[in-house]
């Protein structure tokens, strides 16, 4: 039986009328009772008291009446002699009440034990006397279970789920002491979360988390205690009253229900099936209040769950470990949990406040490695949802900046102005200026772009390009600038397959790992004589894989992120600096820029006149205070094709590639260019260093599958690099994403 009930957060399966499975397992919708007994179930106990029989009712004789009773079977009183329809206040919930409904539910799953278990007291690994009597085991099998039926077992640490698939198996109880055991709650559940951990100097303390944020939350109710007798599977046909006392398994003798007064009884085994199903999305909710569409895609399973494996477990498989470079202290984790929910009172565990309160009696976890498939709408129309995402992020940081420029003139900014960096308002064609170069630069960039959008019919901005200036240094020490040297690319989408870890691979199938990426190297001289010209010296091409990582320990990222964030589109290398700009300082330090503006406005005007938005002022820290990661990979493996007719053919080096002269409007100058394609193999990256080279490509490092959540986001770009004699280098970064179909 399919129960999975949603609610902020919890996910429903969708109903697939395909295959047996789907024909097999029940779907229905939650009782209002079953509920609020289980889903809404609050944190703080009640004094109802399971071990005692309810009384007995009796029929009583009911008078009939014409007149209608001045109590409604609602709670509130009926209008005699007026309309229904002319009446607002015949409807039980206000206006106001009515559109706060959304507020209140998601308060409602705050306060409940689902959405807090992590936070309960645990005592699975403690050696409370009651707990270690309890047994609790997860087994997880290939099919439906059914009664009667010998399941076969499978090791879910073997398989890689996707969206759509099912996940069957049985929890089994045991109470191996001679008195019975109480309860209050038993759930069975599929959750994803994600948990960033307190590194204190590279101690991970997994025991209390700095965040723990579940995106989905699947409950079984069937396999979850309640007390309706639930029709698991199509072919079923109970009572839902009878609760089925003594009905066992006949393949193994399992009590198949929980006593009605919430005890295990001593040395009886209890069984509960359960099946969930990968969603193909998560709730819309869960991205709020910012609604952002790519957040609620179902991301990968990436980091270590040191929550749930042991210390010693992950020290003896520390060279099987899936190498996918993630955070440290930061993980996605999905698992199939069983938690015995008590009174901490009836396991004589005492509370801080001494007051009685829920703990976890004993838990068993199974994880579950989850590798979503790409999402065919951003893979078909990737520029109007990278333009999209880039609107939405100007008119975000434009409302920061209205906001401080509205704090500026309270504080009268006129007479002392604060300097305000308001750089990267948008990542796109960001440009580094030099006066003494600039007019040479114009007339070249202008020249080699009308060359480029001549030879690949393109926009002139459609281009990631390096420019960068030819010097000759003379024995005086005097340099004089030869010209101005280019390395461009267009801007395309490239993509590879996502390549799982050899024990989740398909025999026999193929990935492609390859991209070849268009390059022109450009040279433009002034003059006209061309016997003079003084050519740059190519000394090598190098080519990396950047893996990208960015994390909020806390808060939500306000908006979805663009590979144009993570490099320029343009740079001009006129000056010392040697690397192009990253995601650090094109969207990371004007954050923190902005977010030193508003804590000083608050301090000097304070915020009841300023009125500064809480909403926004977390949404700027989650940038502002972000943690990112970057993990250079060399990609040794890659060959350069020319396409030019004097050059046709595969070359072992740029070197060997001739410059070619380009017909150019301005008679007074020169362009000469190299054109060729780079085809790079990314299944023979490595990571830096010469230990790591023989430990090449996906047999070794895993890149999971591109994805962006609220808290945290995986990108991938390709770094290519042309060294020259000189000592001067140009770099351009092309857009890269690991997708699985």
């Amino acid at each position: 039986m399919n129960l999975q009930s949603q609610f902020s957060g919890i996910s429903i399966s969708p109903i697939v009328s395909a295959g047996e499975e789907d024909e097999l397992i029940n779907n229905i919708l939650p009782s209002y009772h079953m509920y609020q007994s289980t889903i809404s179930k609050n944190l703080t106990p009640t004094d109802e008291n399971f071990r005692v029989d309810p009384p007995i009712y009796e029929v009583s004789p009911v008078t009939t009446s014409n007149t209608l009773n001045s109590s409604s079977l609602f709670g509130f009183q009926t209008p005699m002699n007026e309309s229904v329809n002319n009446s607002v206040e015949a409807f039980p919930l206000s206006i106001t009440e009515s559109s706060t409904f959304n507020e209140e539910s998601a308060q409602v799953w705050e306060n409940t034990i689902l959405a807090n278990a992590h936070k309960l007291p645990n005592l699975t690994k403690t050696n409370n006397a009651v707990s270690s009597n309890l047994e609790v085991k997860i087994t997880v099998t290939e099919k439906v279970c059914q009664v009667g039926m010998k399941p076969t077992v499978i090791d879910p640490s073997n398989k890689e789920f996707r969206q759509g698939d099912y996940i069957h198996g049985y929890v089994t109880i045991v109470n191996k002491s001679d008195k019975p055991i109480s309860f209050d709650m038993v759930y069975i559940v599929f959750e994803g979360v994600i948990t960033v951990l307190d590194n204190n100097k590279g101690f991970l303390d997994s025991e209390n988390p700095v965040n723990v944020f579940k995106f989905l939350n699947m409950t079984d109710l069937y396999a979850s205690w309640t007390y309706a007798n639930i029709d698991r599977l199509v072919t079923d046909n109970g009572d839902p009253h009878d609760w089925c006392e003594g009905e066992t398994d006949p393949y193994d003798n399992t009590a198949l229900s929980i006593d009605v007064k919430r005890l295990f009884q001593p040395g009886v085994t209890y069984k509960r099936f359960f099946t969930f199903r990968v969603p193909q999305k998560l709730l819309d909710d869960i991205c709020e209040p910012h609604s952002l569409s790519r957040h609620t895609d179902v991301p990968p399973s990436i980091g270590i769950p040191r929550g749930l494996i042991a210390p010693s477990l992950l020290l003896a498989n520390r060279e099987s470990q899936i190498r996918d470079m993630a955070f440290i202290d930061t993980c996605i984790s999905y698992s199939v949990d069983a938690r015995v929910i008590g009174k901490s009172s009836d396991y004589n565990y005492e509370t801080h406040d001494s007051r009685d309160r829920y703990i976890i009696a004993k838990e068993a976890t199974c994880p579950i490695r989850v590798i979503p498939t790409t999402n065919l709408e951003y893979e078909c129309n990737p520029k109007a949802m990278i333009q999209e995402a880039g609107l939405y992020y100007k008119a975000f940081v434009d409302s920061i900046v209205s906001k401080i420029e509205y704090g500026n003139d309270l504080t009268n900014a006129s007479t002392n102005p604060r300097t305000l960096n308001l750089q990267a308002l948008t990542p796109v064609g960001s440009r580094d200026s030099n006066h003494k170069l600039r007019q040479l630069y114009d007339v070249a960039d202008m020249s080699i772009k009308h060359n480029l959008k001549k030879n690949r019919k393109q926009f002139a901005d459609d281009i990631y390009q390096f420019t960068t200036s030819f010097k000759k240094k003379s024995l005086t020490g005097s340099v004089k600038v030869l010209g101005i040297v280019s390395l461009s690319t267009p801007k395309e989408h490239y993509s590879i397959s996502y390549v799982p870890p050899i024990k989740f691979r398909e025999p026999g199938k193929k990935y492609n790992t390859t991209i070849s990426v268009p390059i022109e190297l450009s040279y433009f001289v002034e003059g006209s004589n061309t016997s003079k010209v003084v050519f740059p010296e190519i000394k090598s091409l190098q080519s990396e894989l950047v893996v990208f990582s960015v994390r909020s320990k806390k808060h939500c990222f306000p908006f979805e992120f663009t590979h144009e964030m993570c490099f320029k589109d343009e740079n001009i290398d006129s000056s010392k600096k040697n690397e192009p700009d990253n995601f650090d300082s094109i969207i990371v330090k004007p954050f923190q820029g902005y977010i030193n503006e508003i804590q000083n406005l608050i301090k000097n005007v304070s915020n009841e006149v300023l009125r500064f938005e809480t909403q926004m002022y977390k949404d700027i820290r989650s940038v502002s205070a972000s943690s990112t990661k970057y993990i250079n990979l060399s990609i040794p493996d890659f060959e350069l094709h020319s396409k030019s007719s004097k050059s046709s053919g595969n070359h072992a080096s740029v070197k060997t590639i001739p410059w070619e002269s380009e017909r150019i409007e301005q008679e007074d100058h020169l362009l000469y260019s190299k054109k060729f394609d780079v085809t790079l193999d990314l299944n023979s990256c490595h990571l830096k260093g010469p230990d790591n080279k023989h430990n090449r490509g996906f047999d070794y490092l895993t890149l999971v599958p591109s994805f962006q959540t609220c808290l945290m986001a995986r990108m991938y770009y390709i770094k290519i690099v042309i060294k020259m004699v000189s000592g001067d280098s140009l770099v351009v970064h092309v857009p890269l994403t690991v997708d699985n179909y």
